[in-house]
This record gives C-alpha cells, structure tokens and sequence, in this order.
C-alpha cells in the first residue's frame, strides 16, 4: 500500500468566489467555522458585495485577431479588465468633473464660433438652387400682366398670339 489513505471530510466549492449552499447542516457548520468572517461572509447580512471588485473570473483572458487573406485585419482582447478600488473610482470621477467644468465654457464658445462662421459661409449662396440647373420657366400669363395695355379690347389671348 503507497500513500496515506483518505480521510472522508466535507466540503463546499466556491466559484468565482462565491458558494450556493442550500443545506442547511452545511450552513450552520460553515457559520461555526474559524474562518467565518475572515476567509469567507455570508451575503444575507450585507446588502452588497464587498469583494466585487477584487473578484476575479475564471475564465483566462483570450485574443481573437481576424485574419483577411492570411493578413490580420483586427485584433480584440476579451477577458479581464483592471478593476480600481472604489477609492480609485471615487478620486477619478472627482477629478472628471473637475475637468469638464473646466473645459465646458471654451467647449460653448468653440461650438457657438463653429456654428456662427457656418452661418455666415452658407449665407452669400443663393438657396434653393443647384449650380447648374435652368432657371424657372416664364409663364405667360405673367408676362401678359405686366404687358401695356393699348386698349380695353384687347385681351391675354390675344396678346399670345
């Protein structure tokens, strides 16, 4: 006989690090365990997950590149992105903010110049018209109108003629 021979024990797998465990007896013995509250919590007594940000997947980081005609064309890394403690994200977001309300003013005042000059560029063309294009076709009756009348007889008709 080679080896120590096993020892029956109880156990509970964690995954991602976190343990389903809906046996009460597993419960009650993991609750009475020394490591209660240093290895492992119970999340009925927090409302949100204290670990979440150093947790990490077990799924390994892949990278997909997408060959054309046997020459990579794009290249994409799943997995794994770098988490930053709350206190990280905290002082970035302050510091974003800061930042917009600095840029915010000359931000305006460049779009505001933009949308001005473009004004101003568009406003010496003539609308409504392609380069190009005929001009409308007159229309006789108007042409008609703004003809001297040389007397009461004659008529539109007549001047079309």
């Amino acid at each position: 006989m080679v080896g120590v021979p096993a020892k029956p024990t109880i156990s509970v797998r964690f995954k991602d690090g976190v343990a389903d465990v809906q046996q009460q007896e597993l419960v009650d013995m993991m609750l009475v365990h020394p490591g209660f509250n240093s290895d492992f919590i119970s999340s009925e007594n927090l409302p949100v997950d204290p670990y979440v940000a150093n947790r990490k997947s077990s799924e390994p980081a892949h990278e997909v590149i997408e060959m054309k005609y046997g020459t990579p064309v794009s290249r994409e890394t799943k997995g794994d992105l770098p988490q930053l403690s709350p206190e990280m994200q905290k002082l970035v977001r302050a510091s974003a903010e800061e930042m917009a309300k600095k840029l915010l003013p000359s931000m305006v005042e460049h779009t505001l110049k933009n949308l001005v000059a473009g004004k101003e560029k568009t406003s010496g063309k003539k609308r409504g018209r392609k380069p190009g294009r005929k001009p409308k076709a007159v229309v006789p009756e108007a042409i008609a109108e703004n003809m001297p009348v040389e007397s009461e007889e004659t008529t539109i008709k007549d001047v079309l003629v």
